[in-house]
């Protein structure tokens, strides 16, 4: 894939509008910021804040501001529609869809810095980037649960991954969604088929691994890193779950690395 040109926060006033007949000559992404107008299977509707269209090289764009401002970020980029990464990634052309939660302006940042740089490898890293992006729209497009709350939970469970020890309790992660801690946990374990305590732990024990392999850190000290309520209850759930002491895993790990 090529990148051609982006643009990020590009804004616009309550008259803006493109109508491109035949395209721009190549594939587009547009990603809203802002409520918008789109041009869909021949009728203008309204696409919501937090959408997006891929579309095909040739096909009709017609796109602009719903209201008094008009936010987007957009690509434009050449790719070969055949290539069966679009199958799998079941990318819904020339059709609204959510954008799912964070990640998409990192990508366009690293993506113009990629295509400036010049550097030996930005081509290979801008195909990389332009598949990302497009995995991400394509993934949220593509799956039934492609809504807001889906996506709230994923970026919460990415943030239990991130910093386990920052999860203290469930009601207080069920209060960042403004759920009650029953219903949070219902749609949790319907989410990811897994309980929000399980993930919990195993990202706290994930991080544990992590500390007892590659640091000289007492038991204790990693306890209270990953967020155990003591080092006695570290050391009862780790050995419930890997099957060996925290002192006989760090003594594998070294043994591995020797």
């Amino acid at each position: 894939m090529k990148l051609h040109s982006l643009g990020i926060d590009f804004r616009h006033d309550k008259d803006f509008l493109i109508d491109r007949p035949n395209g721009s000559g190549d594939n587009l992404i547009i990603i809203f910021k802002t409520t918008a107008v789109v041009r869909q299977n021949g009728i203008v509707q309204t696409a919501p804040a937090g959408s997006a269209v891929v579309y095909s090289k040739g096909e009709r764009q017609y796109y602009g501001a719903a209201g008094a401002e008009y936010i987007n970020d957009w690509v434009h980029f050449e790719c070969d529609e055949r290539d069966t990464f679009f199958d799998r990634i079941r990318m819904p052309f020339n059709t609204v869809m959510p954008v799912s939660a964070g990640g998409t302006e990192d990508i366009l940042n690293m993506l113009g810095l990629e295509q400036v740089s010049g550097g030996e490898n930005s081509g290979e890293c801008v195909d990389l980037l332009l598949r990302l992006l497009l995995t991400k729209l394509g993934g949220a497009g593509g799956s039934p649960r492609g809504n807001s709350r889906s996506a709230a939970l994923r970026t919460l469970r990415a943030e239990i991954y991130r910093n386990p020890a920052d999860c203290k309790s469930i009601a207080e992660l069920s209060s960042r969604l403004a759920l009650s801690p029953s219903y949070f946990q219902n749609l949790y374990k319907k989410e990811f088929g897994v309980s929000c305590y399980e993930d919990v732990l195993a990202a706290r024990l994930e991080r544990a691994k992590y500390y007892l392999a590659d640091t000289a850190l007492s038991v204790r000290s990693i306890a209270e890193l990953c967020g155990f309520e003591n080092d006695t209850h570290f050391i009862r759930q780790f050995r419930r779950r890997t099957g060996m002491t925290a002192t006989q895993f760090r003594g594998r790990s070294r043994h591995r690395q020797d």
